[in-house]
């Protein structure tokens, strides 16, 4: 019996796809060759190909109390699950722990993710480093890390999430989304050198305005604020961008911009270029796109592109995980088209899993 791999995934995972009256019957979807959106409940997705395994790792925050690494020779199905650090029950990381990423530095992994004590104002970011080459072992906790004013980034430190990492020219950088000023609730991107994976070495330096274009703002309205957060890095052919999720996470119109690494040097003025218009939106069938990462295929011949969207237009954070290819133009940017709507079939990633060699 074949069965859609969407619906297989919506099953494993204990949620409802929903009833799209769009939906083409399951039947019709050969699950070996091709699979639908979405293909796991949740968001923030982060999955990164191990350049020491032929394997993909998840990387999920587990209800907001710990995080979570799933490895997968398929990236399209999140894997088997394993927890690696579950968050003390009282203390300033004890709460709200958001969107994880697990990225490799040498021969150690790294998760970057924000946390509280339960009240949002005070989210800092903190760093898991594993103890050994294994993702899936035990880690050491560091931070949180000096994200705020000041030549020491603490005077005062100041909220913090949704790091990420930019290696380059063989420098670190951490890049993430951050307050202004403490208790202010106007999101910026900011960028800071980094000594180590688990030190910031300068002060923070303002990327952006958060406000340039209407689309960038929680309505589409001069009158309203805008909002920058989720940054992730993407590079390609020489060329350094920048994605970024804008507006209301909590509306259908939230969307992904994007800025290019346009000087040699990430902390200058004027280094990163925002353009005009945004780089992936919602549709009418598919709402709230945001929070990318990417991925190639297990062959490299494939960019793909992961992020979430609402279930449904309504106002709120119910949201799944999507898949879907993507193009790089010759020049090196990220052409990420539109989101796929969740009665197309999807032709698997290229390249053939362990299980299939």
């Amino acid at each position: 019996m074949q069965v859609a791999a969407g619906l297989v995934l919506a099953c494993f995972f204990g949620f409802s796809l929903g009833g799209d009256a769009n939906a083409q019957d399951s039947s019709t979807v050969d699950a070996r060759q091709h699979f639908q959106n979405p293909i796991a409940k949740g968001a923030d997705p982060w999955v990164i190909r191990d350049p020491h395994q032929a394997r993909y790792l998840w990387c999920k925050s587990d209800n907001d109390r710990g995080i979570l690494i799933f490895e997968s020779d398929d990236l399209t199905t999140m894997g088997e699950r394993h927890l690696v650090w579950k968050a003390p029950d009282e203390g300033p990381y004890s709460k709200e722990v958001w969107a994880p990423e697990l990225h490799v530095v040498g021969d150690r992994y790294y998760v970057y993710f924000a946390a509280s004590d339960g009240d949002n104002a005070n989210h800092l970011t903190y760093v898991l480093e594993s103890k050994t080459s294994d993702p899936l072992g035990e880690y050491n906790l560091h931070g949180p890390m000096a994200t705020g004013d000041g030549e020491d980034g603490q005077s005062p430190n100041i909220w913090s999430i949704d790091m990420t990492l930019l290696n380059h020219n063989d420098q670190l950088f951490a890049i993430w989304s951050g307050w202004d000023k403490p208790g202010s609730d106007n999101q910026y991107l900011y960028i800071a050198p980094m000594s180590s994976p688990t030190e910031l070495s300068g002060p923070r330096v303002l990327i952006c305005d958060n406000d340039d274009y209407l689309w960038e703002r929680v309505e589409p309205d001069a009158s309203q604020r805008g909002l920058n957060e989720g940054p992730e890095v993407f590079k390609a052919k020489g060329k350094t961008s920048l994605l970024y999720s804008c507006g209301a996470s909590w509306l259908p119109t939230y969307k992904i911009g994007r800025l290019e690494l346009v000087k040699d040097n990430p902390l200058a003025p004027g280094a990163w270029k925002k353009l005009p218009e945004p780089a992936f939106q919602s549709t009418e069938t598919v709402y709230g796109v945001g929070h990318s990462c990417f991925a190639k295929s297990l062959d490299d011949k494939q960019w793909w592109h992961i992020f979430h969207a609402k279930v449904g237009p309504e106002h709120g954070w119910n949201r799944a995980l999507h898949l879907q290819p993507m193009n790089v133009s010759d020049d090196g940017t990220p052409l990420l088209g539109t989101p796929l709507d969740r009665a197309t079939a999807i032709e698997r990633p290229s390249g053939k899993s362990l299980s299939e060699r």
